[in-house]
């Protein structure tokens, strides 16, 4: 019998454009329940337009070329809202529980 999680879980998918990340996002939050899942596009923390990424040789996942410190700050808020909720035990009333975020904009912070 699977472990039950007692915090709610953020996943990140992110990949080049066209790998199938909104594909495996869908399939993710079926598998777990739509009605427990998010899904948030990380597409629109772009700096650049794809016009502007090719004057400036950069590509969709390069760190510049995304709002990275904007995107974490949106993502450890919404963590922390997740949480409060679940501390509360509201979590039927409660923002989704599981939010998957597919997106060529990236996950990782530069810090580690």
């Amino acid at each position: 019998m699977p472990k039950r999680v007692e915090h709610p879980i953020i996943l990140g998918i992110v990949g080049d454009s066209a790998s199938g990340k909104t594909t495996l996002s869908a399939g993710v939050a079926q598998i777990l329940g739509e009605d427990r899942c998010t899904v948030l596009c990380t597409d629109d923390y772009h700096r650049y337009d794809r016009r502007e990424r090719g004057e400036k040789g950069l590509s969709a996942i390069d760190p510049r070329a995304n709002y990275l410190d904007i995107m974490e700050q949106a993502l450890r808020h919404l963590r922390d809202t997740l949480e409060s909720h679940w501390d509360m035990g509201e979590h039927g009333s409660a923002p989704k529980a599981v939010p998957v975020g597919p997106g060529t904009a990236g996950h990782a912070r530069q810090d580690g």
